[in-house]
């Protein structure tokens, strides 16, 4: 059932929309409005109220002056019909597509889906995060493996399942990151967790040391470390801290 509207106007008794047509009354002589022109008015409950309120007062108040200096039948006609057309402006300049003021979702998505990368790179980079929290990289945990294929998944998403992928990306990482942390070095075994935490501190020393000559050799040491985890199965071999490590004991010896 179509509800009714009632329009206060001041050149009118009343002007009443019902969802479809728009008629009024003077007194007790009624008027229909074509329905183009009530289908505008009735958006107006939809629109910016104060900047309809502005130009639909101005046209009210011209609708009487007008109505007052014609005079007669024609005179309220004349009223009626500018009443009508301020709201008909008033609904094509308030109704008209407001530009974007914020990203819309798959930005949102893309930024999200940033912001994990770029955490993760921080891990996979640091040759220390390496060694501290080798659990990250433990793909026989639920928590990690359920990352990476998140990680793949969202790689390979179709734009209307982008964001989507990209929620389960955000919630498995953060599983992973707090396993990684709350595990540490806890689930190797006593010899590889010796091997990890020295391989730590040869790495702290070799970015203190104070000579070319000195960090070489405690990077070629700690290096050694991660190597022999890697061997272990513990660590996997393409990483870019792996690679880092090289580079940096590399750099020392040129």
């Amino acid at each position: 059932m179509r509800s009714l509207v009632d329009i206060p106007f001041a050149s009118t008794n009343w002007i009443r929309f019902d969802g479809c047509h728009l008629s009024c009354a003077v007194g007790s002589t009624p008027c229909h409005v074509p329905a183009t022109i009530a289908k505008a008015a009735a958006s107006l409950a939809d629109m910016n109220v104060r900047s309809a309120v502005v130009l639909t007062i101005a046209s009210q108040f011209l609708a009487v002056l007008l109505a007052g200096f014609v005079g007669g039948d024609v005179g309220l006609l004349l009223g009626i019909v500018v009443s009508l057309l301020g709201i008909a402006a008033a609904v094509v300049m308030i109704a008209r597509p407001a530009e974007p003021t914020g990203p819309t979702a798959f930005e949102q998505a893309e930024a999200h889906h940033r912001a994990v990368l770029d955490e993760y790179a921080q891990w996979e980079l640091d040759p220390e995060m390496l060694l501290r929290f080798p659990g990250l990289w433990d793909r026989s945990r639920p928590e990690v493996h359920r990352f990476f294929d998140a990680l793949a998944a969202t790689g390979r998403a179709t734009p209307e399942a982008y964001s989507e992928a990209v929620d389960e990306l955000r919630m498995a990482w953060a599983g992973a990151q707090r396993h990684a942390r709350s595990t540490g070095t806890s689930a190797l075994e006593p010899a590889r967790r010796s091997e990890a935490e020295t391989g730590i501190k040869l790495y702290r020393h070799a970015r203190r040391a104070a000579t070319a000559e000195e960090r070489a050799t405690y990077y070629r040491r700690a290096l050694e470390k991660v190597r022999s985890l890697i061997d272990a199965g513990l660590l996997p071999r393409s990483l870019p801290a792996v690679e880092r490590l090289e580079t940096l004991q590399r750099a020392e010896l040129t």
